[in-house]
């Protein structure tokens, strides 16, 4: 472990168990934990807009109310401990400051966490876990404090549990970004309670207030709460916080037995019998209750009562998270939406369409400079050898082989018309301009034109429109004409059209895809699938219009997925945050992603470059302020997007200390380059949700920032090396113009531009006029990476001395030949820039650059 590691857990020590009452309430004078855990709340309160005395007037009140059982005791460890081991260099993680985190560490507040977990794990409404979670809080309180308050107070106003409430729903937030959606889950329901009833039947938030309120502080022996139906919610919140014996029954038999701490304390929960395998069960008439309490050895009926679920109708949703390819479906269990002939349809359309995507050819990116590829979404690969979208993504998604069933070979999935919904003439809006014009549509427009871009998914919205009875589907089946149909058939279906739920469906199952395809395991249960939905959207039309694979898309489509973010681009030249490069990270919550390509201390290749690292920690840098002492400079929790800065420049420094040429030959001798290099980082905050990273490489005599992003350019443009037979006997050439470099030189002057030169196009003759810029042979991947971003632009190739001579390098270097990236940043096109490397740093499969360049041909430009 390195010593930056350890700074790390030791900043992280200080939150681990302390009273957040104390803490609050004398953190001016106090030190240690407790001040820790009062700056952490203060930032929290800052964030969240809360006043201290209502967050403090809501913990009094509930602490000590309940105390979690050993089922809930090791929720909590896993919450503490629920950080990554490794760090994502160059960032480093520490455990989230949120108040939601914090509280697992205070045994009086813990079992709030537990709570809000075990409600989250049946339902994603946020609104209905802060209302359960208050009325218990409630209903506990006033018990403790023996107040003469109704049981069961639902519709009547209580001014004392609305200010608790505002409060509550700011934690139940906290928990669910920094511990529910990171993973850290509660206990699942067992197996032989699970099978009682596979639909699941709940309570709404008084009741479950009032159930569970009543067994805590009513009923210290024994207790009898008999039901007509198996109340999930209920139970899996006594299997963490019941102190005693837990008998479930089921017409009488029993079922599940546990113990869980207090022998002279029981529960039984009397089932009246169980639901029909095929979750036909209905609750129509309320979810009954009756609690009997023991008294001088009789049980006495202590209370009863009957909730009117709202969740007969629409099955909750979950807020744990999911498995790939587990679509939410917020609407009844009856919609036609449901049905499984229309759902095979949405599958067999976003597997198509997937597997259409995998196929496009790629090439070095062309007309502009963000990582990406250009794409040529209409043309087949020339050769089986020709690089594809799936070759760039981390891993094959596996939705292509699932059994999803296909369409017939002659259903079109692509046509590369222009549409005509862009809404001017396809000749008068350039690529240039297009992510402008992207960025101000809403997704009506946006989904307009993915539907004249995809015949397939039209016309899965033609036959879904039969089904549906919204006015617009009846109106234009009934008065339409079919040219009138055909138009408007690529028109945004409404909200609630069935149309609108295919749409989205599909859309949903192509992001689970292309976050599958990035690496990711699990995803987050999200309330609102708008975001996801956008991005998909967005990635289409960039893919199928512009012809371009952008980075900072689908890496954000892939994160919105995994962390259930919201969909952001990157922003224009109007906004406070412009000038960064390129996404590298994103946090949210307790749980972030970070760009493999970001540690340049490992190899970066094209094969599997389209991935992502998901991490569950807060993302920031270690800053020292003397050699003892050291702070951690993190990110916003809630959402945070950062960004790589651009490299430095040092024209200025070449022009005052221009470096002379040399002359060599067939008989030149490449050394080993001795440079020592490192490299930090500078975390700073550009606007709420962005950041910038600075990245400084350091040698001798040099410190400078480089843009990490450029490495990854760098391997998507690199020209392949050569080799040759020659060994020691390289054939004769006439001396040549050469300037050769350490990593300290590379550093400081790469790329050199002091030379004047011509826009126009080389020949042949210009060519023999170049210089070439040698390196020492480096051999570190750092020194690789750097040395590959800081030439990004001009004509630069990979060399191996080992496996060439230096005639035929520089003869293969002489012929080789690319496009600038930038404009203005490749100095003398007629210079050649040779990296030479040790054959260790050769680990790529450099076939994968000739299927790259050696396509059909440069991609056309819409």
């Amino acid at each position: 472990m390195t010593s930056s590691d350890m700074e790390v857990k030791s900043l992280d020590l200080a939150a681990r168990t302390i009273d957040l009452t104390t803490a609050l309430l004398k953190a001016t004078a106090s030190t240690g934990s407790l001040v820790k855990g009062a700056w952490e709340i203060g930032q929290w309160l800052g964030r969240e807009k809360l006043n201290q005395y209502e967050l403090l007037d809501c913990m009094e009140k509930a602490t000590g109310l309940v105390f979690a059982n050993r089922n809930g005791l090791g929720f909590f460890d896993e919450i503490i401990r629920g950080l990554d081991a490794q760090p994502v260099r160059p960032l480093f993680l520490q455990q989230s400051g949120s108040l939601g985190r914090l509280m697992a560490g205070d045994p009086n507040l813990s079992w709030i966490v537990s709570t809000v977990a075990c409600l989250f794990q049946h339902h994603r409404d946020e609104n209905l876990v802060t209302a359960t979670l208050t009325a218990l809080i409630m209903k506990c309180h006033h018990a403790r404090q023996q107040e003469d308050m109704p049981i069961r107070d639902i519709g009547i106003y209580n001014p004392e549990q609305t200010r608790v409430m505002a409060v509550v729903r700011k934690i139940v937030l906290s928990v669910w970004y920094n511990v529910v959606n990171t993973g850290c889950d509660t206990i699942r329901l067992p197996q032989e309670l699970h099978a009682i009833c596979t639909k699941g039947h709940f309570l709404e938030p008084e009741d479950f207030g009032v159930v569970a309120s009543t067994i805590l502080e009513h009923c210290p022996s024994e207790a009898i709460l008999k039901t007509d139906h198996l109340l999930r919610d209920v139970l899996l919140w006594l299997l963490l916080h019941y102190d005693g014996t837990i008998v479930v029954t089921v017409s009488g038999h029993i079922v599940y037995k546990a113990q869980f701490g207090n022998q002279s304390r029981q529960l039984e929960v009397c089932v009246k019998s169980a639901c029909p395998e095929d979750g036909s069960c209905s609750s129509a008439g309320g979810e009954s209750y009756k609690i009997h309490r023991n008294i001088s050895g009789h049980f006495e009926e202590f209370f009863q009562g009957c909730s009117m679920s709202g969740f007969t109708h629409v099955p909750p949703q979950p807020g744990i998270r999911q498995k790939l390819y587990d679509i939410p479906r917020p609407y009844p269990s009856d919609s036609k939406i449901r049905r499984k002939g229309i759902q095979v349809r949405f599958r067999q359309t976003a597997l198509s369409i997937m597997r259409w995507m995998l196929d496009i050819p790629l090439y070095p990116q062309v007309g502009f400079s963000s990582p990406g590829f250009s794409a040529q979404p209409g043309e087949v690969g020339t050769t089986k050898q020709q690089i594809n979208i799936s070759g760039v993504l981390k891993r094959v998604p596996a939705m292509i082989n699932l059994e999803w069933g296909t369409f017939p070979d002659f259903q079109v999935v692509y046509s590369d018309t222009y549409p005509e919904y862009l809404g001017v003439p396809g000749e008068d809006i350039s690529l240039s301009t297009a992510a402008t014009y992207l960025e101000t549509w809403g997704i009506e427009r946006q989904v307009s034109v993915i539907l004249g871009y995809f015949p397939i998914l039209e016309d899965l919205l033609t036959g879904v429109s039969v089904e549906c009875l919204c006015a617009e589907c009846s109106k234009r089946d009934r008065d339409q004409s079919t040219r009138e149909h055909s138009r408007e058939s690529k028109r945004c279906p409404k909200s609630g059209c069935l149309k609108r739920l295919a749409l989205e469906e599909v859309m949903l199952l192509l992001a689970h895809g292309v976050a599958d395809g990035f690496g990711v395991s699990d995803v987050s249960s999200v309330s609102d699938v708008t975001p996801i939905v956008r991005g998909m959207t967005t990635l289409l039309i960039q893919l199928a219009y512009e012809k371009r694979i952008y980075w900072d898309t689908w890496f954000t489509v892939a994160s919105c997925v995994y962390l259930g973010c919201p969909f952001q681009q990157a922003v224009q030249d109007t906004h406070p945050a412009y000038g960064g490069t390129s996404f590298a990270a994103i946090q949210y919550g307790n749980l972030a992603t970070v760009a493999p390509w970001l540690d340049l201390t490992k190899e970066i290749t094209i094969q599997g470059c389209f991935g992502l690292i998901g991490s569950r920690g807060r993302l920031g840098v270690i800053t020292k302020s003397d050699g003892q002492h050291a702070q951690f400079r993190s990110v916003e929790e809630n959402l945070a997007i950062i960004e790589t800065e651009n490299t430095e420049d040092t024209t200025s420094f070449c022009s005052r200390n221009k470096k002379a040429t040399s002359l060599i030959d067939h008989r030149f001798n490449m050394d080993r380059d001795e440079s020592l290099i490192e490299s930090d980082v500078i975390l700073y905050q550009t606007d709420d949700r962005f950041y910038r990273l600075l990245l400084r490489v350091k040698t001798k005599s040099h410190w400078r920032i480089v843009d990490p992003s450029d490495a990854l350019n760098a391997v998507i443009r690199m020209l392949p090396s050569t080799r040759c037979q020659h060994a020691t006997e390289a054939p004769e050439i006439d001396p040549l113009s050469a300037m050769l470099y350490t990593m300290d030189e590379i550093l400081g002057r790469w790329p050199d531009l002091i030379q004047s030169y011509s826009t126009k196009k080389n020949d042949d003759t210009s060519r023999n006029n170049g210089v070439f810029h040698m390196t020492h042979t480096l051999d570190t991947h750092l020194k690789k990476n750097v040395a590959l971003a800081l030439s990004v632009c001009p004509t630069a190739v990979p060399n191996f001395p080992n496996l060439a001579c230096v005639t035929c390098t520089l003869n293969h270097a002489k012929q080789a030949e690319r496009k600038p990236l930038r404009d203005g940043e490749s100095g003398n096109l007629a210079n050649r820039y040779i990296i030479n490397l040790l054959p260790k740093l050769a680990e790529y499969d450099e076939t994968m650059h000739h299927r790259l360049l050696d396509g059909s041909s440069t991609p056309t430009t819409a």
